[in-house]
C-alpha cells in the first residue's frame, strides 16, 4: 500500500511540474511570435507611410488600373417603389 501511495505521489509531483514548465516554454514561444509578428506590422506600417506626413500610400499598379476602369462602365438607373407594410 506505501508503494502505491508513493508512486501517485511522485507521479502528481511529476505531472504538476511537467505541466508547469510546458505552460512555460508555451507562454515564451507565444510571446515570441506576438512580438515578431509586431515587428513586421510595424516595418510594414513604416514602409508604406512616407517620413513627416500622416497620410498612408497604397500603391495601385497601373495594369489594375486600366483593367478596372475597362471593368466599370457604368449602368442604366432602374427605378423602384418603396414599399410600407
Amino acid at each position: 500500500m506505501g508503494f502505491i501511495f508513493k508512486f501517485l505521489l511522485i507521479a502528481i509531483a511529476l505531472s504538476w511540474i511537467f505541466s508547469k514548465l510546458l505552460q512555460f516554454f508555451v507562454k515564451s514561444k507565444l510571446k515570441q511570435f506576438v512580438d515578431h509578428a509586431n515587428d513586421l506590422k510595424r516595418e510594414e506600417d513604416r514602409r508604406r507611410k512616407p517620413p513627416g506626413s500622416n497620410v498612408n500610400v497604397d500603391h495601385i499598379p497601373k495594369e489594375y488600373e486600366q483593367k478596372r476602369s475597362k471593368e466599370i462602365k457604368g449602368g442604366d438607373y432602374i427605378d423602384y417603389e418603396e414599399v410600407k407594410e
